[in-house]
């Protein structure tokens, strides 16, 4: 350590020396959890192993004193199907939201107090023998009213509940109903019973579920028809009276009415013949031009076999020119017959260019009579096409009711048709009487015994760590009053104190010498000249180790003076085994003899000053000026004053002292003394003006090895406890 102390302020002024530096704040660390609750276990072992005990015991009688149960199971598959087959607003939803709330529904139905009553009347429980000589039941009396036999049924329904068990099957469908009572058949018929009733109840609800569906839908279906009829009418009455005639509909897919009427199916049909007059017009006025220009007759049949004829005549009258004269009776003939045919082909032509015209003039009329006939209809169809608008409404409204109308019919229709239907619950297996008691289960109590018992210790062992404010940890000191930590002492036994420290090879003397070194750190002159020790109440461990440092400081060489200032309960003269003639407080009261005071201890290496015989003010005795002039010279005649002093709590000796000394060193007890305390008696020597060096925390032992002060290793490694071979 390159510093172990240093100056500290108090509020009241007080120069604290601080012992460790920042690398020791490092190592003050508090337990982890797991360790603190392990170390609170070890500290109440014994309570935590007596409660467990306890528990056992009791699990022990719980089992050999309870009546033993027999238990029966019946198995049902209930399938995730819907009550009634309707999915009309309302009334009963199509398909569940989901899975697990369809269970959770029928786990609790299985365990509704309406479906045990059920139970009960359909067994008639309140008056079977067995169940009543099962449970302890008085027979029913026969003069009760129908308000008694309610009370008694409800009465029975909560004691079936109670016996009563819902497993689920895991990853299935499948439900366990069981049922635990004193006697094996009566389980077993009320596990059937249980569940024949619940299956009963399903289809119950399903028949109610859809009688209620028919009636909604008998009159919502009335309601509609009359909606239907009335719109109906409407859409007549108003196309009557805009003279809209309507020859066909037909519905769409989406349930929409397209309608004609009868001017649209008349334009169409003077559309069509429109379009072939107009085509026929256009033939004859082609046939009329070619006539005009002379193509018409190449294009007649009668006129083109006149001409192939002439054409022929004329190739044989060139023929006879070129053999006979022109008056040749053949030449003559031929060229007479020539001109006819030329009249003739003359009169065909003239004969077809009127029929031609006359077909134009035709055509040309028909195509104008159409055309008029087919403005008006167009007209008249531009008016109704303005009416049909509030006509197409009316038409909306019509397929909207019908609609409605035949989706709520198709609903009523499978209602009627499905009825009831199948239920969606159904018994797997039934239930048998068990060959064997369920319980009570040794070794099932004796498990829960003891967790239940573990789980008390635990709490107990917890509320006794909260209320427990003593010192566990001796660095405790430091967090909680800010005093550095000068020593830790671990319990003396198997010995006495005063043959325990003249032992150097024991565990005291090496606290002791451990403290001893660190007062040597806590002045500039080293360790204090003089030094009082107190603490908080009687039996802290002060007196010894008041006597436990004087025997190490004097190890060292110096000259040392114990003064057993306790004067209202010495204790020195007890643990040296001297008597207790003369001491302080004769001295105090005026005896100036202080050589015949100073009592030698030979075997221990330093003086005593036992307290003396106790005064009748031991406070107003210690407030003289004498102790400053005894403190002044045993100051002078010895390298070190040790001062035992009175305990703080309740009297006023130790802040009197402490005063005039240069120092306090405050006694702890481990484990023992509470924080309030503590801190009461420190605010006391502050008050006073007391400069306090730091603590001493005595009587260190098992409680505390959690916290690396258990003694057992660290001060006896070194001097063995077994051969020089397990010295290592």
């Amino acid at each position: 350590m390159n510093q172990l102390t240093e100056t500290r302020e108090t509020p009241l002024g007080d120069a604290q020396p601080f012992q460790g530096d920042a690398s020791d704040d490092a190592l003050r660390q508090e337990l982890p959890i797991i360790e603190q609750i392990w170390t609170a276990a070890l500290n109440h072992r014994n309570l935590a192993l007596a409660i467990v005990a306890a528990f056992l015991v009791l699990g022990f009688l719980a089992t050999f004193l309870a009546t033993p149960q027999y238990t029966s199971t019946t198995r049902l598959e209930i399938l995730p199907d819907v009550p009634v087959a309707t999915s009309v607003e309302g009334q009963r939803d199509k398909a569940l939201v989901n899975e697990v709330a369809f269970y959770n529904t029928q786990y609790s139905l299985l365990q509704s107090e309406s479906l045990a009553e059920r139970v009960v009347r359909a067994g008639n429980l309140t008056a079977d023998r067995e169940f009543l000589g099962a449970f302890k039941l008085d027979d029913p009396d026969a003069s009760m009213t129908s308000a008694q036999r309610q009370n008694r049924t409800r009465q029975i329904a909560k004691i079936l509940l109670a016996q009563q068990a819902v497993s689920p099957v895991r990853n299935s469908s499948l439900v366990d109903v069981s049922f635990s009572t004193p006697s094996p058949t009566l389980s077993a018929r009320l596990a059937n019973l249980w569940a024949k009733q619940f299956l009963l109840a399903s289809i119950d609800r399903r028949f109610a579920a859809t009688s209620d569906a028919r009636k909604y839908l008998e009159a919502r279906l009335a309601s509609l028809r009359q909606n239907l009829e009335a719109s109906e009418r409407a859409l007549i009455n108003y196309g009557t009276g805009k003279g809209i005639v309507t020859i066909s509909s037909q519905t769409d897919v989406n349930g929409r009415t397209q309608t004609q009427t009868l001017v649209a199916s008349d334009i169409e049909a003077i559309s069509e013949a429109l379009a072939k007059a107009r085509e026929l017009r256009i033939a004859t006025e082609a046939e009329l031009s070619n006539t005009l220009t002379g193509n018409a007759a190449t294009n007649a049949t009668t006129i083109s076999s006149l001409r192939q004829k002439r054409a022929e005549v004329a190739a044989e009258l060139a023929q006879q020119q070129t053999i006979f004269a022109d008056g040749y009776p053949t030449v003559i003939s031929l060229r007479a017959e020539l001109e006819n045919l030329d009249r003739s082909i003359a009169k065909e032509s003239t004969r077809s260019s009127q029929g031609n015209r006359e077909a134009y003039n035709a055509a040309l009329k028909r195509e104008n009579d159409l055309q008029a006939e087919l403005d008006g209809l167009t007209q008249k169809y531009n008016v109704q096409q303005r009416d049909s608008i509030e006509m197409a409404i009316l038409q909306r409204e019509v397929d909207s009711n019908r609609q409605l109308y035949e989706g709520l019919l198709q609903r009523y229709k499978e209602i009627g048709v499905s009825g009831v239907g199948t239920n969606n619950v159904s018994m797997v297996d039934v239930a048998r009487p068990g060959e064997s008691p369920s319980s009570p289960n040794l070794l099932l109590n004796l498990i829960l015994a003891l967790f239940l018992g573990i789980v008390a210790a635990a709490v107990l062992i917890f509320i006794l760590e909260k209320m427990d404010s003593s010192i566990r940890d001796p660095q405790d000191v430091t967090k909680r009053f800010g005093l550095p930590l000068l020593g830790t002492i671990p319990e003396i036994q198997d010995q006495t104190l005063a043959e325990a420290i003249t032992d150097k090879k024991s565990l005291a003397y090496e606290a002791y010498f451990s403290l001893r070194t660190n007062l040597t750190f806590l002045t500039s002159h080293g360790a204090p000249r003089s030094i009082m020790l107190t603490s908080s109440r009687p039996r802290e461990g002060k007196s010894s180790s008041s006597l436990c440092l004087a025997t190490t400081l004097a190890a060292t060489g110096k000259s040392v003076v114990l003064v057993d200032a306790d004067v209202r309960n010495p204790s020195q003269d007890k643990y040296l085994n001297v008597e207790n003639k003369r001491g302080l407080s004769h001295y105090l009261a005026g005896d100036d003899d202080l050589d015949g005071i100073i009592m030698k201890m030979p075997s221990h290496g330093f003086s005593l000053i036992t307290a003396g015989k106790l005064p009748p003010n031991a406070a107003e005795l210690l407030d003289s000026d004498r102790l400053d002039n005894l403190i002044a010279l045993l100051t002078r005649r010895y390298d070190h004053v040790i001062v035992d002093a009175p305990p703080l709590l309740g009297l006023a000796d130790a802040p009197l002292i402490a005063r005039r000394v240069e120092g306090v060193l405050f006694t702890i007890e481990a484990n023992s003394t509470k924080t309030r305390a503590l801190a009461t008696a420190l605010a006391r020597l502050r008050m006073g003006g007391a400069k306090i060096f730091g603590a001493i925390v005595t009587k260190v032992g098992a409680k505390n090895s959690a916290y690396g002060y258990g003694y057992g290793y660290g001060y006896g490694y070194g001097y063995g406890y077994g051969s020089s071979a397990e010295k290592n």
